[in-house]
């Protein structure tokens, strides 16, 4: 065999291995971009001090309402997005009651027992405990300075908070709704429920 013939199969070998591995490379990029993101799981953070709560209160509403010492606070993922939420009982400021009731005010005011969407929620009454519920951002939770979603839930406050995970109510009661995540067990006007998200609001949902 002469040696063109030689140098022209060395020069072809060579250009197929070429094209092999950049055909190799771009699908292993390709893949790469193409992999969706995993949201961080949520690990729970430290109890909160008095300052972070009220830091927390500060910036979602400002001076409209006060924290309730004499009722506990509640955390957990309660819309399921894999950040940390927490829930505080508060009270309206009353010379606050016209930027609580307006709106245009930053948070969400909704009663979980009136869900459907030609049920209008009613304005909130000087006194009138509140259930603020602060939705965590990314992994610092309900801590972080962009966690902004806030909602204001009339007839919410009751006894005995605590917060249930999905699995734990699924062992322990019966017909309940769908849960998308942790749901805050209570008891309301001498009746045991939970306040849970249905991925849209607030509901309240009595409960064995």
């Amino acid at each position: 065999m002469s040696k063109h013939v030689l140098l022209l199969l060395a020069i072809i070998i060579c250009m197929l291995t070429t094209a092999c591995h950049r055909t190799t490379v771009q699908r292993s990029t390709t893949s790469a971009e193409q992999a969706p993101a995993t949201a961080p799981a949520s690990t729970p953070g430290p109890q909160p001090t008095e300052a972070e709560l009220r830091a927390a209160v500060q910036r979602n509403y400002a001076d409209a309402v006060s924290i309730d010492r004499s009722k506990p606070y509640v955390i957990g993922d309660f819309n399921g997005d894999h950040s940390e939420d927490i829930a505080i009982v508060v009270k309206p400021v009353k010379e606050k009651l016209s930027a609580i009731n307006s709106e245009f005010a930053n948070w969400i005011l909704e009663d979980p027992h009136l869900v459907e969407a030609r049920q209008t929620t009613k304005r909130v009454a000087n006194d009138e405990a509140l259930l603020a519920v602060i939705h965590g951002h990314e992994r610092e939770g309900w801590r972080n300075a962009m966690a902004r979603q806030t909602y204001l839930l009339k007839n919410a406050v009751g006894e005995d908070f605590e917060r249930r995970s999905p699995q734990q109510m699924s062992t322990g009661s019966k017909s309940l709704p769908v849960l998308k995540g942790d749901v805050i067990r209570e008891k309301l006007d001498g009746t045991n429920g939970i306040i849970f998200w249905t991925g849209a609001k607030y509901a309240w949902r009595p409960v064995s």
